[in-house]
């Protein structure tokens, strides 16, 4: 995994810098944010620079001989076979320096995010190996470990290691490093009609392990065939091209040979004649997906507009990425503003695929963007603010999409008001232009417990905004433009913002829907006759009523079983066999007294104590218990999302 960046005199990082993907936390998605010219493209870069010999532009008037790139990676220890001999024994020592080499030397001063990144990675030393390999501005081609490189040099030599293969195996490591990670980088101004070709080593990059193994198979798989060479033996396609063309070569010899004997096509010093399905594998890619020219509908890439050409780049490196995962190569995604020339309509789904790619599928991805939106929806990364005030080198921030919204207090002014205000504009405008109906809620689990009931309606998106009061501020966004358009024509769809009701509880100073009926917030909620209802915000009815409270009883009583049963302690699952399902109760309860649960059988504990031990045990394994609910046979759906569909016009 690439964990972060040393460089040096690169574009507008002057000096020594690190740069980490990750302090506290490493996260397979990093995002970057900041104004034009503050440095975001230039980490891509240089990363570009270093994986796929991009340019090296040095910062104006510094020396060439002082500029330098260095990643840093976390390798497994079980990868370490995919390394050339003698750097399987050069890595641990590597490794071992880095863990322990003592940050308060006076060279490492502008290094301290490194050291702290590193402390933090300390409880990897066992499972992985830490290392640098850098270049530098005057050779791209001889590894260095920069800053640290004599103080490791003298280490490896100390170990016995045979110094005269030093620096052809710190070369070969750079050499082992590229056959393992892959980066693809897709600058704003890629000319996005020719990276769409399928011959081009972009698409190829993006391709699965599998299709070329699978043409390697053919090549390599023996048929019963007469050649000439070898009569009535099994052999392979490969065996029959490069006998017809040994032949071929040959009879061209002898011909040329009669006009002057010493003329002859004799084969270069330890050059492999014969062709193998690794030299054609390539090459039958190209030729084949040549022919075949993606086009959307009728239209070729190249006649569609900036905008649909960017979403196809997506959708595309969607598709192949999600294939499968059998690569030979870890693939690494950079992409440089995804949303430009985008409509903003189309925003929410583009960054929702990409962070899919990371958080489902397991790629690291970096972006850069200016569309803010895309903060309040992730839930799983790393967020880092470039700030250029700084004269000599840009300033970074790191913040967790995990709690994003516990650190918006220290965000810089413009994440706050920017994000909220992006995402709300990003609604308004697919209402306008597409049938798109929302539900905005708190969490994932809200999300995936509607879509189970949802599901068949494919006009509408539920987007989880991490809280009850990330969802207010959201309604407060969209309030006054939607609440401006008295005309609900000018919109193509309808807005539902649900929340759970906590103790603690929100009010509002605007009404809880528009006039135009467009737009509605209501909060789950436990009513006096034992029903969840949908109630106002500022209704005095309160009384703590959460998501998996308000659904069907016996699918939630079974999903919490196969939760327990599969997920739980012992103590737990003692716990739950004190108790049997009360099939008399329509909610999915199980504090209090409108409960799905009896107790039958006793433990020295109240009755009360009991469900408390369960109810700790559903707020730590709430993902598995709504898999396992949604996994059963579907119900009728509880009334209140009935009452969701009626408001959408969508049942």
């Amino acid at each position: 995994m690439l964990i972060g960046i040393f460089v040096r005199h690169y574009k507008v990082y002057k000096g020594a810098n690190y740069i980490p993907f990750g302090i506290k936390r490493l996260e397979k998605f990093n995002f970057f944010i900041g104004q034009n010219g503050a440095g975001k493209s230039s980490i891509l870069e240089a990363l570009d620079t270093y994986f796929n010999a991009r340019e090296f532009i040095l910062h104006y008037n510094e020396k060439k001989e002082e500029g330098f790139i260095a990643p840093t990676f976390l390798i497994p220890k079980e990868n370490i076979n995919k390394f050339s001999k003698n750097c399987k024994e050069l890595l641990p020592i590597i490794s071992d320096f880095l863990f322990e080499v003592n940050e308060n030397l006076p060279n490492y001063k502008n290094y301290k995010s490194f050291f702290e990144q590193r402390d933090n990675l300390i409880e990897n030393k066992e499972t992985h190996y830490l290392l640098i390999a850098g270049n530098t501005f005057l050779s791209q081609f001889e590894t260095t470990f920069i800053t640290f490189n004599e103080a490791i040099k003298k280490k490896v030599e100390s170990s016995g290691f045979e110094m005269k293969l030093y620096q052809k195996t710190l070369n070969q490591l750079k050499t082992d490093l590229l056959k393992i990670y892959n980066y693809l980088y897709i600058p704003v101004e890629t000319s996005i009609d020719e990276f769409l070709t399928l011959e081009a080593k972009g698409m190829q990059d993006l391709m699965s392990q599998s299709i070329k193994d699978k043409i390697e198979e053919t090549l390599n798989h023996k048929y019963e065939t007469k050649s000439i060479l070898n009569r009535d033996k099994k052999i392979n396609p490969l065996q029959i091209m490069n006998e017809d063309l040994e032949i071929f070569i040959e009879e061209i010899e002898n011909k040329i040979q009669i006009i002057d004997s010493d003329y002859n096509f004799q084969k270069e010093y330890r050059a492999k004649t014969k062709l193998t399905a690794n030299h054609l594998t390539d090459v039958i890619i190209e030729s084949f997906f040549s022919k075949r020219k993606l086009r959307k509908g009728e239209r070729a890439i190249k006649n569609l507009s900036a905008g649909e050409r960017k979403k196809t780049l997506i959708d595309i490196a969607y598709a192949f990425l999600t294939q499968d995962t059998n690569r030979s190569k870890e693939i690494i995604l950079a992409i440089d503003e995804p949303e430009s020339s985008l409509h903003i309509s189309m925003c929410y789904e583009q960054f929702e695929r990409l962070e899919e790619l990371s958080s489902k599928y397991g790629h690291q991805m970096f972006i850069t963007s200016h569309w803010y939106g895309a903060l309040p929806i992730i839930e799983n990364g790393n967020l880092y603010h470039v700030d250029a005030e700084n004269v000599n080198t840009p300033t970074i921030s790191e913040f967790s999409f995990r709690n994003y919204f516990e650190e918006r207090g220290e965000h810089p002014e413009d994440i706050q008001f920017k994000s909220f205000f992006d995402l709300a504009s990003a609604i308004i405008s697919s209402m306008r232009l597409n049938n798109y109906n929302w539900i905005i809620v708190e969490s994932e689990e809200d999300k995936n417990y509607l879509s189970n009931y949802l599901s068949s309606t494919n006009n509408i998106r539920i987007l989880p905004v991490g809280g009850c009061t990330i969802v207010k501020i959201i309604y407060e966004y969209l309030y006054l433009p939607i609440s401006q358009k008295s005309d609900n024509k000018a919109f193509k769809g309808k807005i539902f913002c649900l929340i759970d009701t906590d103790k603690q509880g929100i009010s509002l100073d605007i009404p809880e829907k528009t006039q135009n009926g467009i737009l509605k917030i209501r909060r789950l909620q436990i009513d006096k006759n034992n029903k969840v209802i949908l109630e106002k915000i500022n209704s005095n009815l309160r009384y703590p009523t959460e998501i998996e409270e308000a659904l069907n009883s016996k699918s939630f009583y079974e999903a919490l079983d196969n939760t327990i049963e599969n997920n739980g302690d012992e103590e737990i699952k003692k716990v739950w066999g004190l108790f049997e399902f009360d099939k008399g109760v329509n909610s999915s309860f199980i504090k209090g007294d409108n409960s799905i649960l009896n107790q039958t059988l006793q433990n020295g504990k109240t009755t009360r104590e009991n469900k408390e031990l369960l109810n700790i045990f559903i707020d730590k394994n709430k993902k598995n218990i709504c898999a396992n609910y949604c996994n059963l046979e579907s119900e009728s759906p509880p009334n209140w999302i009935t009452e969701i569909e009626t408001f959408m016009n969508i049942k």
